[in-house]
Parts: C-alpha cells; sequence; structure tokens
C-alpha cells in the first residue's frame, strides 16, 4: 500500500498512522517501522520522522492484512495468579519471562501462557501479539501484572495508566548510598543513539519524554541501599535508567550498570520487583502484595549478615 501524505502541520509518522488506521495501535506500527515494513519516501526510518507535504509512505500489505496466525498457547509455562475475576486477574510474573513475543512463532512468554490459561482472551486488547497485555515488566523484573480478560476491562485499565491513577511500588537494592532518604528523580528518557533498545536521561526539552520516580530509602547496607520506588510515569526501563543516571544503579543490571559490581552479588537478574500494585475498579479499591522471590530475598539477608 502507498499513501501520500497531504495533511497540514508536521506529525510523527507512528501517531499519523494510529490516526488513519485506529484499529491498530501506535505501538504496532511502531514496531513495524522498526522492521522495515513501512517506508517513507523508500527509505528506512525512525518512528519519531516528522512527515511533510507530498511524503510518500509505504505500508506492506501483509502487516495489515496478515495470515490467520494465532499465539500458540503453552500449558508448560505455569501463572502463580494472586486474584481473579470475571473482568481481570492479577499475577505475579518471575524473573526471566518475557511478556510477549515478537512473532507468532514465540511460544514462551507470559502471553502464550495467558492464552492457555484464559484462551478467552485470544481477542481482549489491541494487538494480536499481545492478548490481555495492558502493561509490562522488563523480562528480569519480577513481580505483579494486571491481566484484564474483557475488552471493557483493558480500556479501563489502560487508561488508568495513561492518567497514571494506577499506582505501582517497587523494590530495588541500588548501589551506593543516596544523599536523602526520600526524594524525586525528574528528568526525561530518551532512546540512546548508540543502541536502539536503550534508554538514557536527556536535558534537552524537546527531545526524550518526562519520567518521574519517587523513592524512599529502606535500609543501608555497606555499599548498598534498599529503597521502595514509585514511578509516576512509565517509561521503558525508567527505574534502571534513572538511578543509573544518578551513579546508583539498580544492582544486577547488566544493561545500565557495572558488570565488575554486579558479580559481587551473583544475581542473574537486575534486583527490581513490582510488590505493589493499587488502584480503584468499578469504585472498589484494590492493594495487592508481592513478597520478594527467594532469589532477592536470598542475597539481601546475604548483605545483612556482612553488614552485621
Amino acid at each position: 500500500m502507498q499513501i501520500i501524505f497531504n495533511d497540514t502541520g508536521k506529525i510523527r509518522l507512528d501517531k499519523w498512522l494510529a490516526y488513519k488506521f485506529p484499529e491498530y495501535s501506535r505501538e504496532f506500527f511502531n514496531n513495524n517501522i522498526k522492521k522495515g515494513m513501512i517506508l517513507l519516501n523508500n527509505q528506512t526510518i525512525k518512528s519519531s520522522e516528522k512527515l511533510n507535504l507530498n511524503d510518500i509512505i509505504y505500508i506492506n500489505d501483509i502487516i495489515l492484512n496478515p495470515p490467520k496466525n494465532h499465539l500458540q498457547p503453552n500449558k508448560k509455562i505455569k501463572i502463580k495468579i494472586v486474584f481473579e475475576n470475571d473482568d481481570f486477574a492479577i499475577i505475579d510474573k518471575p524473573a526471566g519471562l518475557l511478556v510477549q513475543p515478537l512473532n507468532f512463532e514465540d511460544t514462551n512468554t507470559l502471553a502464550n501462557a495467558l492464552l492457555n490459561h484464559w484462551p478467552n482472551i485470544k481477542n481482549v486488547g489491541e494487538d494480536p501479539l499481545r492478548p490481555g497485555i495492558v502493561h509490562r515488566l522488563d523480562k528480569d523484573t519480577s513481580g505483579l501484572m494486571i491481566i484484564p480478560k474483557t475488552n471493557n476491562a483493558f480500556k479501563s485499565f489502560k487508561l488508568k495508566f495513561q492518567n497514571h491513577t494506577c499506582q505501582k511500588v517497587y523494590t530495588a537494592l541500588i548501589y551506593g548510598h543516596l544523599k536523602n532518604k526520600k526524594g524525586i528523580i525528574n528528568s526525561a528518557i530518551a532512546y540512546s543513539k548508540n543502541k536502539f533498545n536503550r534508554r538514557k536521561v536527556t536535558l534537552k526539552s524537546n527531545y526524550g519524554k518526562e519520567a518521574i520516580t519517587e523513592y524512599e530509602v529502606i535500609k543501608e547496607f555497606k555499599n548498598a541501599t534498599l529503597v521502595k520506588v514509585r514511578p509516576r510515569t512509565g517509561r521503558t526501563h525508567q527505574i534502571r535508567v534513572h538511578f543509573a543516571s544518578i551513579s546508583n544503579f539498580v544492582i544486577g543490571d547488566r544493561e545500565y550498570g557495572s558488570n565488575k559490581i554486579n558479580a559481587q552479588y551473583g544475581l542473574n537478574r537486575q534486583f527490581l520487583h513490582a510488590g505493589e500494585l493499587i488502584f480503584t475498579y468499578k469504585r472498589v479499591k484494590y492493594h495487592f502484595v508481592s513478597k520478594l522471590p527467594t532469589d532477592l530475598q536470598k542475597i539481601l539477608s546475604a548483605i545483612e549478615r556482612l553488614t552485621n
């Protein structure tokens, strides 16, 4: 499919496509731009590219009319269900599990496990690769997730996340000590120019997205600090990027931390756990809590013994 852009005013390519094709999400177009399935003036570009009058947009027909593929359910991946009603479920995701697949051939993700447990969620959401997924956790982050079971619930929770009325509370072990026992990190986050999946803080007002992270010290150790973290915004890698930006990276973080220091703790993943979810749904207030997983608790116990 070829489209000639004839609207007025400059607008991002991914944003305009989501407006033009409302049945698909902006993230859907983002992913396909990255894959080279969408070109601008016969060139591969970034999603942030601004459109100009008479620009030619090429969209590979296969993405708008894909084969009748569906994700395959995976009964081997066990789901820890914390709560469930007719509208949504709360699950406790283990570390090491991807939330969603990159293509229909992938089978070892949370989405595949959800389909096995709740087959009817295959039509819930905006993307067949993300059935019942309204928010995500990094692969190596453990903790609580909301799984909408109906499209009405999906829309409701999506709005809550957009309006920041669904509170997530994390526990993290960070390197070093913080100057203040309580504080806020308010630094915009942007893509790194050197590595696409990597993020960084930026001081440029027109570059990056607003990101705000609130923290509170729980306990200090010799060279580390246990903190409770409340992200007020939901940017990718936000907690990890923010603490790394002030030289207090999350222990075990291979992307933004120090391999030399991480090796001292023997962790196979970052010490980051989504331990609380707080929200109101249909006038009922919910507050869910998940304890630290065994691997993180062992690290914490070892550090406490050394400190004492």
